[in-house]
């Protein structure tokens, strides 16, 4: 079971969709998460593959202004409505049904904050960097979930480890 952690919507449940596809994010990384990209009142927030809204449902309960929410799998979507709709969220998101590939580039909206929690395995950090990079305002950061992976970068990255689970954190400078 989903549930929101903290905020407007805390304690609320969410729909979660039973499939090896859909892994939600656990209560102890979400909130670690959160913790790290505070403040979130007033931003506006990327939450990509973005399964049932656990990640950007939690930012909209801590205060975020917008988020969108880009999930390529239509019945996921519509699962990801349905919570939204049982916080009776009716503003302040979009979804965006869309591959992530393709809405880089698309996109020209810029962000605050951008959330990747792509399917372990698929993603690797460093491929998903330069595009992230390109939407995020000055100040931005990028929070990446994914397995353990080694990473050979330059980056002035924060790395947090959660068992198998690995959380990158990166912020723009000026």
């Amino acid at each position: 079971m989903i549930k929101v952690l903290s905020g407007k919507y805390k304690g609320r449940k969410l729909k979660n969709f039973k499939n090896n596809n859909v892994r939600p994010t656990s209560s102890r990384v979400k909130k670690s998460i959160m913790d790290t990209i505070m403040p979130l009142e007033g931003k506006i927030v990327l939450d990509l593959f973005s399964g049932v809204g656990n990640l950007g449902i939690e930012a909209l309960s801590r205060g975020a202004k917008f988020v969108s929410f880009v999930e390529r799998d239509f019945r996921i979507a519509k699962l990801l409505k349905s919570n939204l709709d049982i916080l009776n969220i009716q503003e302040g998101f979009e979804i965006i049904i869309s591959d992530v590939n393709r809405f880089f580039k698309t996109s020209e909206k810029k962000y605050d904050i951008v959330i990747a929690d792509p399917p372990y395995f698929k993603y690797k950090f460093l491929e998903i960097f330069p595009l992230v990079n390109s939407l995020l305002l000055k100040d931005g950061m990028f929070c990446y979930e994914s397995e353990k992976q080694h990473l050979d970068t330059d980056l002035d990255i924060k790395i947090k480890m959660y068992g198998n689970t690995q959380v990158i954190f990166w912020s723009k400078k000026s």
